[in-house]
């Protein structure tokens, strides 16, 4: 019980910390949705756009949300949202680059490269700020500092996991990668945090023997949950930004298709880099991979996905 409790308050501290930072950033969204209403015409520029935003604001489903708010409000058409839709896939991976750079043992490299020594430093400055009534600044630096602890209490709290039966017979259940694939999507959906599953996955791996046949499909199916808030974003808008909305869906699961199939060829031909342990950085490594080659693949059909969403949604 007390195992569990400390998992789900780390997994408090992660979103709220998320949440407080986006929130906190004010009328930095403001010119965000300014810059993404003047540079989206161009698809490229769309997909840079959207994954530097979500990088900083660390979760793409409040891009999503916005772009679907754009969208609703005809500050921007469809077809300027998919590149911002791509890139906020993309841009979600810095979160899971921030966890691998957590789990770095600190004996041997620099301690200045472990993000948990400025924790203390960040809630300082945060309170300082605080009482001197800079309240949105002093949530962006707070917000910021339970992100980093939420991730970094996630860690403590599942290393006594993996020595029971119970954990150990659902990894090992992993070796069907469908069901792996069901739990990314329904975790993903759960807790609303396509960088938290990722996160568990990372923290997981630290401390059980996964390979990538076990994990790649948990990281293909978390692209699908993900879309989870996009869709409620949806609800009661106009046509259009429903069309971003099941855009951001169909965008995953197809890719998720492709890369389903690349992956049963590579079980069919018994290729050895299936069953390579999978650590925290190459966690980040195949969902960066995901999210790149995804927008590479997609791009060149970029008219055809538009109308077959246009087709969809009429």
């Amino acid at each position: 019980m007390k195992l569990l409790l400390n998992f789900i308050l780390s997994i408090c501290m992660f979103i709220y910390g998320m949440q407080l930072f986006s929130n906190s950033l004010g009328n930095i969204k403001d010119k965000i949705k300014n810059i993404l209403e003047d540079y989206t015409k161009n698809i490229k520029y769309g997909i840079i756009l959207g994954t530097i935003v979500t990088a900083i604001v660390q979760s793409s489903s409040i891009v999503t949300s916005i772009t679907v708010g754009l969208v609703n409000s005809n500050i921007l058409s469809f077809h300027n949202s998919i590149g911002i839709m791509m890139g906020a896939n993309l841009g979600t991976c810095v979160t899971s680059w921030i966890t691998s750079i957590l789990s770095i043992d600190t004996t041997k490299v620099s301690i200045f490269l472990n993000m948990n020594t400025y924790t203390p430093f960040l809630l300082l400055i945060g309170l300082i700020l605080y009482f001197k009534n800079k309240k949105r600044i002093s949530n962006l630096f707070i917000g910021y500092a339970f992100f980093i602890l939420g991730l970094s209490t996630m860690q403590i709290t599942l290393a006594p996991i993996t020595e029971y039966k119970l954990f150990k017979d659902i990894i090992y259940s992993l070796n069907n990668p469908l069901l792996g694939l069901l739990i990314g999507i329904i975790t993903t959906t759960l807790i609303q945090s396509s960088s938290a599953t990722i996160a568990i996955l990372q923290t997981i791996s630290n401390k059980t023997p996964l390979n990538y046949y076990m994990t790649i499909p948990i990281i293909l199916g978390e692209n699908i949950g993900s879309c989870a808030t996009t869709l409620i974003s949806g609800i009661g808008t106009n046509k259009n930004a429903k069309k971003v909305a099941f855009s951001h869906l169909f965008y995953n699961i197809i890719g998720t298709i492709i890369f389903i199939i690349i992956f049963y060829l590579s079980k069919i031909l018994n290729l050895n880099y299936l069953y390579l342990k999978a650590d925290s950085n190459s966690i980040s490594l195949i969902h960066t991979l995901f999210n790149l080659l995804s927008i590479i693949i997609f791009y060149p059909f970029i008219k055809t996905f538009e109308n077959f969403i246009n087709k969809l949604i009429k």
